[in-house]
């Protein structure tokens, strides 16, 4: 091989490592693109999945109210039932 068909064997593979150099760029550029985007989707999704946990505890802390609102609702009532309760025994048991 002449010094001269070498050189040109040597350029023409320079120049394919610098088109391949090139294309290594533009992909790794697309991934950055793409990692950054994902980023953006991962971190509007933590904060909506903080805004429905908060949510969630929210709305078991009303379910929480309500059923001790129901419990006691159900004790005065069975309270005032007992009341009644006494009210006819003790009109049962007075002289008429």
């Amino acid at each position: 091989m002449q010094h001269g068909d070498y050189r040109e064997s040597l350029e023409k593979r320079i120049e394919r490592l610098g088109e391949c150099l090139v294309e290594i760029r533009r992909q790794m550029e697309g991934l950055m693109a793409d990692n950054q985007r994902l980023r953006e989707i991962v971190r509007l999704a933590e904060t909506e999945l903080r805004n429905r946990r908060e949510q969630v505890q929210k709305l078991e802390g009303e379910l929480h109210a309500l059923q001790n609102t129901k419990l006691e609702a159900r004790a005065q009532i069975e309270q005032a039932i007992d009341h009644i309760d006494e009210l006819i025994a003790q009109h049962e048991e007075s002289p008429s």
